[in-house]
Protein backbone atom coordinates (compact mmCIF):
# COMPACT_ATOMS: atom_id res chain seq x y z
CA UNK A 1 0.00 0.00 0.00
CA UNK A 2 2.58 2.48 0.91
CA UNK A 3 4.36 1.51 -2.92
CA UNK A 4 1.22 2.73 -4.32
CA UNK A 5 0.70 5.41 -2.48
CA UNK A 6 4.34 6.80 -3.33
CA UNK A 7 3.78 5.80 -6.87
CA UNK A 8 0.51 7.40 -6.97
CA UNK A 9 2.10 10.93 -5.70
CA UNK A 10 5.28 10.38 -7.92
CA UNK A 11 2.66 10.17 -10.75
CA UNK A 12 0.91 13.35 -9.74
CA UNK A 13 4.44 15.49 -9.02
CA UNK A 14 5.12 14.48 -12.67
CA UNK A 15 2.33 16.41 -13.99
CA UNK A 16 2.40 20.80 -13.76
CA UNK A 17 0.19 22.64 -11.45
CA UNK A 18 -0.57 24.86 -14.17
CA UNK A 19 -0.51 24.80 -17.96
CA UNK A 20 -2.21 26.33 -20.90
CA UNK A 21 -3.19 24.97 -24.53
CA UNK A 22 -4.22 25.90 -27.72
CA UNK A 23 -6.46 23.41 -29.84
CA UNK A 24 -6.48 24.68 -33.60
CA UNK A 25 -8.44 22.93 -36.07
CA UNK A 26 -9.86 23.17 -39.79
CA UNK A 27 -12.91 21.50 -41.47
CA UNK A 28 -14.45 20.97 -44.70
CA UNK A 29 -11.38 21.99 -46.28
CA UNK A 30 -12.63 20.45 -49.83
CA UNK A 31 -9.19 21.65 -52.16
CA UNK A 32 -8.56 25.06 -50.32
CA UNK A 33 -4.95 23.37 -49.72
CA UNK A 34 -3.17 25.43 -52.14
CA UNK A 35 -3.78 29.47 -52.76
CA UNK A 36 -5.52 28.73 -56.19
CA UNK A 37 -9.00 27.48 -57.68
CA UNK A 38 -8.30 25.42 -60.57
CA UNK A 39 -11.89 25.53 -61.27
CA UNK A 40 -12.07 29.30 -62.20
CA UNK A 41 -8.60 29.80 -62.77
CA UNK A 42 -7.76 32.30 -60.18
CA UNK A 43 -5.88 32.64 -57.09
CA UNK A 44 -7.84 32.33 -53.88
CA UNK A 45 -8.81 34.88 -51.57
CA UNK A 46 -8.31 32.18 -48.33
CA UNK A 47 -6.91 28.61 -48.21
CA UNK A 48 -4.82 26.55 -45.99
CA UNK A 49 -2.12 29.18 -47.71
CA UNK A 50 -3.57 31.89 -45.13
CA UNK A 51 -3.96 29.44 -42.32
CA UNK A 52 -0.08 28.55 -42.31
CA UNK A 53 0.67 32.08 -41.44
CA UNK A 54 -1.99 32.35 -38.61
CA UNK A 55 -0.22 28.81 -37.37
CA UNK A 56 2.78 29.36 -37.11
CA UNK A 57 2.04 33.30 -35.18
CA UNK A 58 -0.13 30.70 -32.59
CA UNK A 59 3.30 28.40 -32.39
CA UNK A 60 5.74 31.39 -31.82
CA UNK A 61 3.27 32.59 -29.49
CA UNK A 62 2.31 29.42 -27.65
CA UNK A 63 5.60 27.02 -28.07
CA UNK A 64 5.25 23.73 -27.30
CA UNK A 65 1.32 24.40 -26.43
CA UNK A 66 -0.39 24.10 -29.85
CA UNK A 67 -2.27 21.29 -31.19
CA UNK A 68 -3.55 20.79 -35.08
CA UNK A 69 -6.43 19.16 -36.00
CA UNK A 70 -8.71 18.71 -38.90
CA UNK A 71 -12.17 16.78 -39.35
CA UNK A 72 -11.99 15.59 -42.69
CA UNK A 73 -13.29 16.17 -45.96
CA UNK A 74 -10.14 17.58 -47.49
CA UNK A 75 -10.29 14.64 -50.57
CA UNK A 76 -12.94 15.91 -52.69
CA UNK A 77 -13.48 19.66 -53.91
CA UNK A 78 -11.27 21.07 -56.54
CA UNK A 79 -9.62 19.62 -59.98
CA UNK A 80 -6.45 19.27 -57.67
CA UNK A 81 -8.12 16.42 -55.44
CA UNK A 82 -9.28 14.54 -58.66
CA UNK A 83 -5.95 14.65 -60.13
CA UNK A 84 -3.94 13.06 -57.51
CA UNK A 85 -6.90 10.59 -56.57
CA UNK A 86 -7.55 9.18 -59.92
CA UNK A 87 -4.85 10.67 -62.72
CA UNK A 88 -1.78 10.94 -61.02
CA UNK A 89 -1.58 7.96 -58.96
CA UNK A 90 1.89 8.07 -58.82
CA UNK A 91 3.50 10.68 -56.65
CA UNK A 92 3.25 11.70 -53.56
CA UNK A 93 -0.87 12.89 -52.86
CA UNK A 94 -1.50 16.88 -52.42
CA UNK A 95 -3.41 16.58 -48.95
CA UNK A 96 -0.64 14.34 -46.95
CA UNK A 97 2.13 16.91 -48.59
CA UNK A 98 0.01 19.70 -47.02
CA UNK A 99 -1.02 17.94 -43.97
CA UNK A 100 2.60 16.89 -42.94
CA UNK A 101 4.08 20.19 -44.36
CA UNK A 102 1.78 22.51 -41.72
CA UNK A 103 2.27 19.47 -38.72
CA UNK A 104 -1.28 18.58 -37.95
CA UNK A 105 -1.35 16.33 -35.12
CA UNK A 106 -4.56 14.12 -35.99
CA UNK A 107 -7.24 14.15 -38.61
CA UNK A 108 -10.92 12.57 -39.12
CA UNK A 109 -12.52 11.31 -41.40
CA UNK A 110 -15.53 12.89 -43.87
CA UNK A 111 -17.85 11.26 -46.30
CA UNK A 112 -16.27 13.09 -49.20
CA UNK A 113 -13.20 11.08 -47.91
CA UNK A 114 -14.70 7.85 -49.00
CA UNK A 115 -16.21 9.05 -51.71
CA UNK A 116 -12.65 8.33 -53.70
CA UNK A 117 -12.95 4.47 -53.08
CA UNK A 118 -10.61 1.78 -51.00
CA UNK A 119 -7.98 2.54 -53.06
CA UNK A 120 -7.12 5.78 -51.58
CA UNK A 121 -8.35 5.80 -48.31
CA UNK A 122 -7.14 2.09 -47.44
CA UNK A 123 -4.45 1.55 -49.54
CA UNK A 124 -2.73 4.68 -50.67
CA UNK A 125 -2.87 7.52 -48.26
CA UNK A 126 -2.90 6.41 -44.72
CA UNK A 127 1.12 5.77 -45.34
CA UNK A 128 1.80 8.99 -46.29
CA UNK A 129 -0.02 11.17 -43.98
CA UNK A 130 2.60 11.72 -41.10
CA UNK A 131 -0.33 12.19 -38.54
CA UNK A 132 -3.18 9.73 -37.49
CA UNK A 133 -6.13 9.48 -39.60
CA UNK A 134 -8.71 8.81 -37.03
CA UNK A 135 -12.42 7.18 -37.02
CA UNK A 136 -13.74 5.00 -34.64
CA UNK A 137 -17.32 4.26 -35.74
CA UNK A 138 -16.37 3.28 -39.17
CA UNK A 139 -16.22 -0.68 -38.92
CA UNK A 140 -14.05 -3.01 -41.25
CA UNK A 141 -16.21 -5.72 -41.64
CA UNK A 142 -13.17 -8.84 -42.48
CA UNK A 143 -12.17 -7.92 -39.13
CA UNK A 144 -14.93 -6.24 -37.42
CA UNK A 145 -12.17 -3.56 -35.95
CA UNK A 146 -12.47 0.18 -36.76
CA UNK A 147 -11.09 0.71 -40.41
CA UNK A 148 -8.98 3.77 -38.81
CA UNK A 149 -7.44 4.18 -35.63
CA UNK A 150 -10.13 5.12 -33.48
CA UNK A 151 -8.52 7.53 -31.46
CA UNK A 152 -4.83 8.88 -30.46
CA UNK A 153 -3.40 10.39 -27.56
CA UNK A 154 -1.52 13.24 -27.91
CA UNK A 155 1.28 14.94 -25.12
CA UNK A 156 1.82 18.40 -24.60
CA UNK A 157 3.31 20.36 -21.32
CA UNK A 158 3.24 16.87 -19.37
CA UNK A 159 -0.34 16.86 -20.01
CA UNK A 160 -2.48 13.44 -21.97
CA UNK A 161 -4.54 15.10 -24.62
CA UNK A 162 -7.49 12.00 -26.01
CA UNK A 163 -8.97 12.65 -30.12
CA UNK A 164 -12.07 10.22 -30.79
CA UNK A 165 -12.68 10.41 -34.22
CA UNK A 166 -15.96 9.88 -35.73
CA UNK A 167 -17.77 10.28 -39.02
CA UNK A 168 -21.79 10.60 -40.00
CA UNK A 169 -22.70 7.17 -40.65
CA UNK A 170 -25.12 8.41 -43.56
CA UNK A 171 -22.69 7.50 -45.81
CA UNK A 172 -24.49 4.52 -47.24
CA UNK A 173 -27.38 7.18 -48.67
CA UNK A 174 -25.22 9.13 -50.59
CA UNK A 175 -22.58 6.53 -52.11
CA UNK A 176 -22.94 3.45 -53.77
CA UNK A 177 -21.05 0.32 -51.59
CA UNK A 178 -18.73 -0.20 -54.34
CA UNK A 179 -17.16 2.93 -52.82
CA UNK A 180 -17.04 1.32 -49.19
CA UNK A 181 -17.10 -2.22 -49.90
CA UNK A 182 -15.60 -3.63 -46.85
CA UNK A 183 -16.88 -0.80 -43.88
CA UNK A 184 -20.29 -0.63 -41.82
CA UNK A 185 -20.95 2.86 -39.83
CA UNK A 186 -21.80 2.47 -36.01
CA UNK A 187 -24.28 4.66 -34.70
CA UNK A 188 -22.47 7.60 -33.40
CA UNK A 189 -23.91 7.10 -29.76
CA UNK A 190 -23.18 3.44 -29.32
CA UNK A 191 -19.42 4.24 -30.68
CA UNK A 192 -19.33 6.82 -27.88
CA UNK A 193 -20.88 4.70 -25.34
CA UNK A 194 -18.26 2.04 -26.38
CA UNK A 195 -14.75 4.12 -26.65
CA UNK A 196 -15.00 6.85 -24.07
CA UNK A 197 -14.88 4.40 -21.48
CA UNK A 198 -11.89 2.31 -22.91
CA UNK A 199 -10.05 5.79 -23.28
CA UNK A 200 -10.66 6.86 -19.89
CA UNK A 201 -9.66 3.65 -18.15
CA UNK A 202 -6.99 2.98 -20.68
CA UNK A 203 -5.04 5.72 -20.83
CA UNK A 204 -6.50 8.39 -18.15
CA UNK A 205 -6.39 11.72 -20.34
CA UNK A 206 -6.17 15.23 -19.09
CA UNK A 207 -8.58 16.26 -21.88
CA UNK A 208 -10.94 14.16 -24.24
CA UNK A 209 -11.86 16.30 -27.81
CA UNK A 210 -14.30 14.78 -29.64
CA UNK A 211 -13.57 15.40 -33.35
CA UNK A 212 -16.59 14.86 -35.07
CA UNK A 213 -17.43 14.74 -39.25
CA UNK A 214 -20.99 15.05 -38.29
CA UNK A 215 -23.27 18.57 -38.01
CA UNK A 216 -25.09 20.33 -35.16
CA UNK A 217 -28.83 20.36 -36.05
CA UNK A 218 -29.94 16.46 -35.08
CA UNK A 219 -33.21 17.35 -35.90
CA UNK A 220 -32.46 17.51 -40.18
CA UNK A 221 -34.67 15.40 -42.57
CA UNK A 222 -37.36 14.62 -39.79
CA UNK A 223 -35.03 13.26 -37.67
CA UNK A 224 -34.95 13.66 -33.53
CA UNK A 225 -32.54 12.74 -30.77
CA UNK A 226 -32.98 9.80 -30.28
CA UNK A 227 -33.02 8.86 -34.01
CA UNK A 228 -30.63 5.75 -34.69
CA UNK A 229 -27.36 6.59 -37.19
CA UNK A 230 -28.37 10.25 -37.19
CA UNK A 231 -26.33 12.02 -39.78
CA UNK A 232 -25.95 14.75 -37.17
CA UNK A 233 -25.01 12.97 -34.18
CA UNK A 234 -22.67 15.15 -32.75
CA UNK A 235 -24.69 16.58 -29.69
CA UNK A 236 -26.81 13.33 -28.88
CA UNK A 237 -23.57 11.83 -28.65
CA UNK A 238 -22.18 14.42 -26.35
CA UNK A 239 -25.22 14.99 -24.56
CA UNK A 240 -25.76 11.17 -23.70
CA UNK A 241 -22.23 9.95 -23.21
CA UNK A 242 -20.53 12.00 -20.54
CA UNK A 243 -16.92 12.53 -20.85
CA UNK A 244 -16.01 14.70 -23.54
CA UNK A 245 -14.26 18.14 -23.14
CA UNK A 246 -14.59 19.60 -26.34
CA UNK A 247 -16.03 19.09 -29.61
CA UNK A 248 -14.75 19.88 -32.99
CA UNK A 249 -17.32 19.16 -35.48
CA UNK A 250 -17.81 19.80 -39.26
CA UNK A 251 -20.02 18.52 -42.44
CA UNK A 252 -22.66 20.84 -42.31
CA UNK A 253 -20.88 23.53 -43.22
CA UNK A 254 -22.00 26.07 -40.73
CA UNK A 255 -19.92 28.44 -38.40
CA UNK A 256 -21.23 28.14 -34.64
CA UNK A 257 -19.69 28.86 -31.30
CA UNK A 258 -21.94 27.06 -28.70
CA UNK A 259 -22.26 24.45 -25.66
CA UNK A 260 -24.64 21.68 -24.63
CA UNK A 261 -25.26 20.12 -21.71
CA UNK A 262 -24.44 16.40 -20.81
CA UNK A 263 -26.33 13.80 -18.64
CA UNK A 264 -23.63 14.46 -15.78
CA UNK A 265 -24.18 18.03 -15.97
CA UNK A 266 -20.91 19.15 -17.49
CA UNK A 267 -20.61 21.70 -20.16
CA UNK A 268 -19.15 20.76 -23.76
CA UNK A 269 -18.21 23.78 -25.57
CA UNK A 270 -18.45 22.97 -29.10
CA UNK A 271 -16.98 24.73 -32.33
CA UNK A 272 -17.90 24.39 -36.02
CA UNK A 273 -15.81 26.09 -38.27
CA UNK A 274 -17.78 26.46 -41.64
CA UNK A 275 -15.55 25.29 -44.77
CA UNK A 276 -13.16 26.06 -47.72
CA UNK A 277 -10.81 27.31 -44.69
CA UNK A 278 -12.75 30.17 -44.11
CA UNK A 279 -12.37 29.91 -40.64
CA UNK A 280 -9.91 28.38 -37.80
CA UNK A 281 -11.53 27.29 -35.00
CA UNK A 282 -9.34 27.62 -32.05
CA UNK A 283 -9.81 26.81 -27.89
CA UNK A 284 -7.67 28.09 -25.34
CA UNK A 285 -7.12 25.82 -22.30
CA UNK A 286 -6.23 26.94 -19.02
CA UNK A 287 -5.85 23.68 -16.70
CA UNK A 288 -5.39 23.83 -12.91
CA UNK A 289 -4.55 20.56 -10.85
CA UNK A 290 -6.95 19.35 -8.21
CA UNK A 291 -5.88 17.70 -4.87
CA UNK A 292 -6.91 14.23 -6.62
CA UNK A 293 -4.66 15.33 -9.85
CA UNK A 294 -7.42 15.77 -11.64
CA UNK A 295 -7.91 19.44 -13.58
CA UNK A 296 -10.20 21.96 -13.42
CA UNK A 297 -10.24 23.64 -17.25
CA UNK A 298 -11.59 26.54 -18.18
CA UNK A 299 -11.82 26.69 -22.03
CA UNK A 300 -12.56 29.54 -24.25
CA UNK A 301 -13.44 29.04 -28.38
CA UNK A 302 -13.07 31.45 -30.73
CA UNK A 303 -13.12 31.67 -34.81
CA UNK A 304 -10.55 32.98 -36.72
CA UNK A 305 -11.25 34.30 -40.70
CA UNK A 306 -7.94 33.41 -42.30
CA UNK A 307 -8.79 35.92 -44.74
CA UNK A 308 -7.17 38.67 -41.92
CA UNK A 309 -3.79 36.63 -42.44
CA UNK A 310 -1.40 36.86 -45.50
CA UNK A 311 -1.02 33.95 -47.77
CA UNK A 312 2.64 32.51 -46.41
CA UNK A 313 4.87 32.85 -49.41
CA UNK A 314 7.32 29.96 -48.48
CA UNK A 315 4.21 27.82 -48.53
CA UNK A 316 3.23 28.90 -51.92
CA UNK A 317 6.56 28.58 -53.05
CA UNK A 318 7.15 25.08 -51.45
CA UNK A 319 3.55 23.59 -53.68
CA UNK A 320 4.72 25.79 -56.58
CA UNK A 321 5.38 22.27 -58.81
CA UNK A 322 2.18 20.89 -57.70
CA UNK A 323 -0.06 23.96 -59.11
CA UNK A 324 2.36 23.72 -62.38
CA UNK A 325 1.08 20.00 -62.95
CA UNK A 326 -2.46 20.28 -61.88
CA UNK A 327 -2.77 23.20 -64.06
CA UNK A 328 -1.62 21.62 -67.20
CA UNK A 329 -4.30 18.84 -66.22
CA UNK A 330 -6.95 21.24 -65.88
CA UNK A 331 -6.04 23.39 -69.12
CA UNK A 332 -6.32 20.03 -71.57
CA UNK A 333 -8.96 20.91 -74.12
CA UNK A 334 -11.64 18.48 -73.86
CA UNK A 335 -13.37 20.09 -77.20
CA UNK A 336 -15.78 22.67 -77.96
CA UNK A 337 -19.31 23.57 -77.22
CA UNK A 338 -21.62 26.76 -78.87
CA UNK A 339 -23.61 27.76 -76.31
CA UNK A 340 -23.58 29.01 -73.09
CA UNK A 341 -24.64 27.01 -70.00
CA UNK A 342 -25.76 29.25 -67.64
CA UNK A 343 -26.14 27.35 -64.40
CA UNK A 344 -28.50 29.65 -62.26
CA UNK A 345 -30.68 28.82 -64.98
CA UNK A 346 -31.87 25.33 -63.54
CA UNK A 347 -33.08 26.85 -60.20
CA UNK A 348 -36.04 28.23 -61.85
CA UNK A 349 -37.22 25.90 -64.42
CA UNK A 350 -36.10 24.29 -67.89
CA UNK A 351 -32.33 24.88 -68.56
CA UNK A 352 -29.95 24.07 -71.32
CA UNK A 353 -27.48 23.83 -68.68
CA UNK A 354 -29.25 20.55 -66.94
CA UNK A 355 -30.52 19.43 -70.19
CA UNK A 356 -27.08 19.39 -71.78
CA UNK A 357 -26.31 16.80 -68.55
CA UNK A 358 -29.99 14.60 -69.41
CA UNK A 359 -28.34 13.96 -72.78
CA UNK A 360 -24.99 13.44 -71.98
CA UNK A 361 -26.59 11.21 -69.42
CA UNK A 362 -29.05 9.16 -71.66
CA UNK A 363 -26.28 8.74 -74.36
CA UNK A 364 -24.07 7.12 -71.30
CA UNK A 365 -26.59 4.67 -69.94
CA UNK A 366 -29.06 4.13 -73.07
CA UNK A 367 -31.75 5.07 -70.72
CA UNK A 368 -35.37 5.93 -71.45
CA UNK A 369 -35.24 8.72 -68.72
CA UNK A 370 -33.09 10.52 -67.30
CA UNK A 371 -33.20 12.67 -63.65
CA UNK A 372 -30.58 14.81 -62.65
CA UNK A 373 -30.57 17.23 -60.10
CA UNK A 374 -29.01 21.22 -59.96
CA UNK A 375 -25.59 20.95 -58.92
CA UNK A 376 -23.90 23.75 -60.22
CA UNK A 377 -25.97 26.76 -59.71
CA UNK A 378 -23.38 29.16 -59.73
CA UNK A 379 -21.43 28.16 -62.65
CA UNK A 380 -21.48 29.65 -66.04
CA UNK A 381 -19.30 27.45 -68.84
CA UNK A 382 -18.81 29.63 -71.93
CA UNK A 383 -19.38 28.80 -75.83
CA UNK A 384 -15.59 27.91 -77.08
CA UNK A 385 -13.15 25.25 -76.36
CA UNK A 386 -13.82 23.71 -72.79
CA UNK A 387 -11.37 22.50 -70.61
CA UNK A 388 -10.86 19.70 -67.95
CA UNK A 389 -11.21 22.33 -65.47
CA UNK A 390 -14.11 23.55 -66.76
CA UNK A 391 -15.67 20.06 -66.48
CA UNK A 392 -15.49 20.55 -62.90
CA UNK A 393 -17.69 23.33 -62.85
CA UNK A 394 -20.39 21.65 -65.09
CA UNK A 395 -20.32 18.71 -63.29
CA UNK A 396 -19.30 19.42 -58.81
CA UNK A 397 -18.78 15.69 -57.74
CA UNK A 398 -17.66 12.42 -58.60
CA UNK A 399 -21.06 10.56 -58.90
CA UNK A 400 -21.46 7.38 -60.93
CA UNK A 401 -25.09 6.64 -62.79
CA UNK A 402 -27.25 3.80 -62.17
CA UNK A 403 -29.65 2.67 -64.60
CA UNK A 404 -32.50 1.42 -63.09
CA UNK A 405 -36.52 0.07 -63.69
CA UNK A 406 -39.03 2.56 -63.11
CA UNK A 407 -42.82 3.18 -64.30
CA UNK A 408 -43.95 6.56 -65.61
CA UNK A 409 -45.54 7.27 -62.43
CA UNK A 410 -42.76 6.44 -60.22
CA UNK A 411 -41.18 8.96 -62.21
CA UNK A 412 -43.72 11.19 -61.20
CA UNK A 413 -43.20 10.53 -57.85
CA UNK A 414 -39.63 11.34 -57.88
CA UNK A 415 -40.74 14.24 -59.49
CA UNK A 416 -43.32 15.54 -57.12
CA UNK A 417 -40.53 14.76 -54.22
CA UNK A 418 -37.78 17.30 -56.08
CA UNK A 419 -40.22 19.95 -56.95
CA UNK A 420 -41.97 19.88 -53.49
CA UNK A 421 -37.87 20.66 -52.25
CA UNK A 422 -37.87 23.33 -55.39
CA UNK A 423 -41.13 25.17 -55.49
CA UNK A 424 -43.39 27.32 -53.87
CA UNK A 425 -47.47 26.66 -54.66
CA UNK A 426 -48.28 30.08 -56.31
CA UNK A 427 -52.41 31.31 -55.85
CA UNK A 428 -51.46 34.51 -57.85
CA UNK A 429 -48.54 35.57 -60.21
CA UNK A 430 -47.37 37.85 -56.89
CA UNK A 431 -46.26 34.56 -55.68
CA UNK A 432 -42.61 33.28 -55.80
CA UNK A 433 -41.50 30.09 -57.80
CA UNK A 434 -39.25 29.47 -55.39
CA UNK A 435 -39.13 27.95 -52.27
CA UNK A 436 -37.74 30.42 -50.37
CA UNK A 437 -37.28 31.04 -46.83
CA UNK A 438 -36.46 33.50 -44.18
CA UNK A 439 -32.89 34.08 -44.62
CA UNK A 440 -30.03 36.52 -42.67
CA UNK A 441 -28.19 37.89 -45.79
CA UNK A 442 -28.30 40.54 -47.70
CA UNK A 443 -31.46 39.15 -49.96
CA UNK A 444 -33.55 38.75 -46.49
CA UNK A 445 -34.55 35.51 -48.52
CA UNK A 446 -32.36 31.99 -48.56
CA UNK A 447 -33.60 28.94 -50.61
CA UNK A 448 -35.24 26.22 -48.96
CA UNK A 449 -33.23 23.39 -48.83
CA UNK A 450 -30.25 21.84 -50.79
CA UNK A 451 -30.14 23.19 -54.44
CA UNK A 452 -28.67 19.72 -54.80
CA UNK A 453 -31.84 18.28 -54.01
CA UNK A 454 -33.64 20.11 -56.94
CA UNK A 455 -34.08 17.66 -60.12
CA UNK A 456 -35.95 17.32 -63.32
CA UNK A 457 -36.01 14.80 -66.08
CA UNK A 458 -35.52 14.13 -69.66
CA UNK A 459 -36.28 11.45 -72.53
CA UNK A 460 -40.57 12.60 -70.99
CA UNK A 461 -42.96 15.27 -71.31
CA UNK A 462 -44.64 16.49 -68.41
CA UNK A 463 -45.66 19.99 -66.66
CA UNK A 464 -45.63 21.63 -63.72
CA UNK A 465 -48.40 22.86 -61.92
CA UNK A 466 -47.37 25.17 -58.73
CA UNK A 467 -51.47 25.96 -58.20
CA UNK A 468 -51.90 22.81 -57.31
CA UNK A 469 -50.80 21.46 -53.66
CA UNK A 470 -47.33 19.51 -53.94
CA UNK A 471 -47.34 15.93 -54.43
CA UNK A 472 -49.99 16.82 -57.05
CA UNK A 473 -48.68 19.05 -59.65
CA UNK A 474 -46.77 16.85 -62.33
CA UNK A 475 -48.80 15.82 -64.99
CA UNK A 476 -47.19 13.23 -66.92
CA UNK A 477 -48.20 13.58 -71.36
CA UNK A 478 -46.12 11.35 -73.24
CA UNK A 479 -42.66 10.29 -74.15
CA UNK A 480 -40.00 13.10 -75.93
CA UNK A 481 -40.27 11.24 -79.34
CA UNK A 482 -44.53 11.18 -78.82
CA UNK A 483 -45.35 7.76 -78.20
CA UNK A 484 -47.93 7.67 -75.43
CA UNK A 485 -47.15 6.37 -72.13
CA UNK A 486 -47.71 3.07 -70.84
CA UNK A 487 -48.44 2.92 -67.15
CA UNK A 488 -47.69 -0.72 -66.97
CA UNK A 489 -43.95 -0.70 -68.63
CA UNK A 490 -41.17 -0.40 -66.56
CA UNK A 491 -38.87 2.31 -67.95
CA UNK A 492 -34.69 2.15 -67.89
CA UNK A 493 -34.06 5.57 -66.21
CA UNK A 494 -30.82 7.25 -65.25
CA UNK A 495 -29.89 8.30 -61.94
CA UNK A 496 -26.77 9.34 -60.25
CA UNK A 497 -25.21 7.64 -57.21
CA UNK A 498 -26.15 10.20 -54.85
CA UNK A 499 -29.95 10.06 -54.94
CA UNK A 500 -29.48 6.22 -56.19
CA UNK A 501 -27.82 5.24 -52.55
CA UNK A 502 -30.69 7.74 -50.63
CA UNK A 503 -29.32 11.64 -50.64
CA UNK A 504 -32.39 13.63 -50.70
CA UNK A 505 -34.90 11.37 -49.75
CA UNK A 506 -35.83 10.38 -53.29
CA UNK A 507 -35.78 6.48 -53.09
CA UNK A 508 -36.87 6.04 -49.54
CA UNK A 509 -39.78 8.96 -49.28
CA UNK A 510 -40.44 9.71 -52.74
CA UNK A 511 -40.74 6.44 -54.08
CA UNK A 512 -41.23 4.62 -50.86
CA UNK A 513 -38.85 2.04 -51.58
CA UNK A 514 -36.36 -0.08 -48.89
CA UNK A 515 -33.28 -1.47 -50.37
CA UNK A 516 -34.45 -4.71 -51.39
CA UNK A 517 -36.67 -3.13 -53.79
CA UNK A 518 -34.25 -0.73 -54.96
CA UNK A 519 -32.07 -3.84 -55.53
CA UNK A 520 -34.52 -5.70 -57.15
CA UNK A 521 -34.69 -2.58 -59.57
CA UNK A 522 -31.33 -1.83 -60.57
CA UNK A 523 -30.51 -2.80 -63.89
CA UNK A 524 -26.34 -1.67 -63.81
CA UNK A 525 -23.97 0.89 -62.54
CA UNK A 526 -21.33 3.02 -64.43
CA UNK A 527 -17.86 2.17 -64.10
CA UNK A 528 -16.50 5.68 -64.49
CA UNK A 529 -17.43 8.82 -63.23
CA UNK A 530 -19.98 11.26 -64.89
CA UNK A 531 -17.18 13.67 -65.10
CA UNK A 532 -15.55 11.49 -67.56
CA UNK A 533 -18.69 10.77 -69.40
CA UNK A 534 -19.21 14.21 -70.02
CA UNK A 535 -15.86 14.62 -71.30
CA UNK A 536 -16.25 11.39 -73.88
CA UNK A 537 -19.70 12.99 -74.80
CA UNK A 538 -18.39 16.17 -76.24
CA UNK A 539 -15.32 14.27 -77.51
CA UNK A 540 -17.41 12.55 -79.42
CA UNK A 541 -20.17 14.81 -80.48
CA UNK A 542 -18.12 18.01 -80.54
CA UNK A 543 -18.19 20.67 -81.11
CA UNK A 544 -21.82 20.07 -79.17
CA UNK A 545 -24.61 22.69 -79.28
CA UNK A 546 -26.27 22.82 -76.37
CA UNK A 547 -30.15 23.72 -76.50
CA UNK A 548 -33.50 23.44 -74.70
CA UNK A 549 -35.22 20.15 -74.91
CA UNK A 550 -38.55 21.58 -74.38
CA UNK A 551 -39.86 18.45 -72.75
CA UNK A 552 -41.47 19.90 -69.52
CA UNK A 553 -42.65 22.94 -68.27
CA UNK A 554 -43.95 25.40 -65.44
CA UNK A 555 -47.70 26.18 -64.86
CA UNK A 556 -49.66 28.68 -65.75
CA UNK A 557 -46.97 29.79 -68.35
CA UNK A 558 -48.50 33.56 -67.62
CA UNK A 559 -47.72 33.74 -64.08
CA UNK A 560 -44.36 31.47 -64.71
CA UNK A 561 -42.74 34.39 -67.09
CA UNK A 562 -43.79 37.32 -64.49
CA UNK A 563 -42.45 35.32 -61.29
CA UNK A 564 -39.41 33.92 -62.79
CA UNK A 565 -38.83 37.41 -63.51
CA UNK A 566 -38.93 38.42 -60.05
CA UNK A 567 -37.54 35.58 -58.54
CA UNK A 568 -34.08 35.32 -60.67
CA UNK A 569 -33.31 38.80 -59.67
CA UNK A 570 -33.32 37.85 -55.82
CA UNK A 571 -31.03 34.70 -57.20
CA UNK A 572 -28.65 36.88 -58.50
CA UNK A 573 -28.63 39.02 -55.30
CA UNK A 574 -25.20 38.99 -53.43
CA UNK A 575 -26.28 36.09 -50.71
CA UNK A 576 -24.13 38.27 -48.12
Amino acid sequence: MAAAALAITACKDTKPAEADLVVLYTTDVHGACLAYDFKRKKQEKTSLANASTYFQKVRKENPGRVILLDTGDFLQGQPSLYYYNFIDTVSPHIVPRVYNYLQYDAIGVGNHDIEPGADVYEHRLPQQFNMPWICANAIDTRTGQPMFKPYTVIEREGLKIAVLGMVTPHIPYWLPKTLWPNMQFEDMVESAQKWVPIIRQNEKPDLLIALFHSGYDYSKNGRDFDSHCNENGSVPALVKVPGFDLCLIGHDHETRLTKVCNQAGDSVPIIDAGVNAYHIGRADIHFSRRDDGTYDKQIRTQLVETSDYPVDTLYTEHFRHAVDSINRFVDEPVGEITTDLVGIDGLIGPSVFEDFVHEAQLWATKADISLHPVLSPNETIHAGTITMGELFALYKYENLLYTIYMTADEVRQYLEHGYNMQFSTMRSPNDHVMNFEPGDNARGLKLAGFTFNYTSAAGIRYEVDLRKTPGSRVRMISMADGTPIDPDKLYRVAINSYQYSGGGNFVPLGLHWNREKLQSRTIDVTPIDMRRYLKLYIQSFGPVTPHLLGNWKIVPEDWYRIARERDMAILKQPYY
